[in-house]
């Protein structure tokens, strides 16, 4: 007879779990959960946090020491992150509660994004300082350098870089043409072992477009254009002369506005092409554009900086209007 593997009682014959028992873990799982996004969203009541979590979890038989706590708190700030995403926008409010969530437990932010959720909350962070402040932070050319080596663009003056993209496929729709058709005609026997086939080729062109990958390379979005160096092909479309975006799941499909134009598309990974598209909506909104100044905070900044530090960060993240 095996015993509860959440209440250590007898469980019956082959069985290793009350019904009762699992109801209560799989409750007390789901409550922890809820506990903590609403208190990373709303800082409620922070300090109190860990002691309901203790409570909950001795209630549905879960292990809360002080290292399971650690990876419950870091665990449940990421599913904060996406429930801060569901709506596509991440407020001022919810920035702060996050922040301030992650500064009451010492949240490091390498325990963070260990599954993503730290580059996840940058994005979101970064589209909160456009679109909510109409800040664009200033680019840390440094960190670019690390990751990115030296930059391969030659920006203009009167834009500001925002975001790099790695490991980007780029497509271009081609037509590729066949003939299709079929031959008439009747074989006739004039000797033997040789036939004569009087007849004709009837056929007709076949076209058939396709996309078709023919570079990889860096995506750059600036606030005025888009710009792509791969290994054969080098170039710049400006946001106001794309006619149209298509998302995709895996990537972003644009239409120049030129009388050649052909549709185009980059394909990314993971989350990259929602927050491409989101990013390039966020800029065009704009209704001026203030380039980033040499003392503006760069998106670190912003991200790093405490839940009260609004007003200081992006009074200074206002720069020249174009």
């Amino acid at each position: 007879m095996g015993d509860c593997r959440y209440c250590g009682e007898p469980a019956g014959f082959l069985r290793r779990q009350h019904g009762a028992c699992a109801k209560k873990n799989s409750r007390a799982t789901a409550a922890i959960r809820d506990l903590c996004v609403q208190a990373a969203l709303r800082s409620d009541d922070l300090e109190a946090l860990p002691a309901r979590i203790r409570e909950t979890a001795a209630a549905g038989f879960i292990d809360m020491s002080d290292a399971a706590l650690r990876d419950t708190l870091a665990d449940t700030w990421g599913d904060a992150v996406e429930a801060a995403m569901q709506d596509h926008v991440l407020t001022g409010d919810e920035r702060r509660g996050l922040s301030r969530y992650r500064d009451q437990f010492g949240l490091s932010p390498n325990r963070l994004d260990r599954r993503g959720h730290y580059d996840l909350f940058r994005k979101l962070a970064l589209l909160n300082a456009i679109g909510e402040h109409g800040v664009i932070p200033r680019y840390d050319r440094r960190t670019a350098r690390a990751e990115f080596g030296r930059l391969p663009f030659n920006l203009m003056k009167s834009e500001a870089l925002i975001w790099l993209f790695d490991d980007v496929g780029y497509l271009r729709q081609v037509t590729r043409r066949e003939f299709r058709g079929q031959s008439m005609g009747v074989s006739v026997r004039v000797a033997k072992g040789v036939y004569v086939r009087p007849g004709a080729f009837r056929g007709r062109p076949i076209e058939k477009t396709e996309m078709e990958r023919t570079d990889h390379g860096i995506l750059a979005i600036t606030t005025k254009h888009i710009y792509f160096k791969g290994g054969d092909k080098s170039f710049r479309v400006r946001l106001e002369r794309i006619v149209s975006f298509e998302p995709y799941t895996d990537g972003l499909g644009i239409m120049r506005d030129t009388a050649r134009a052909v549709p185009e598309a980059f394909t990314m990974e993971g989350l990259d092409a929602w927050f491409a598209i989101n990013l390039i909506d966020a800029v065009l909104d704009l209704e001026d554009v203030n380039l980033p100044k040499r003392d503006s905070p760069t998106l670190d900044d912003i991200v790093d900086a405490g839940p009260d530090d609004d007003a200081g960060l992006f009074i200074a993240g206002a720069g020249a209007s174009l």
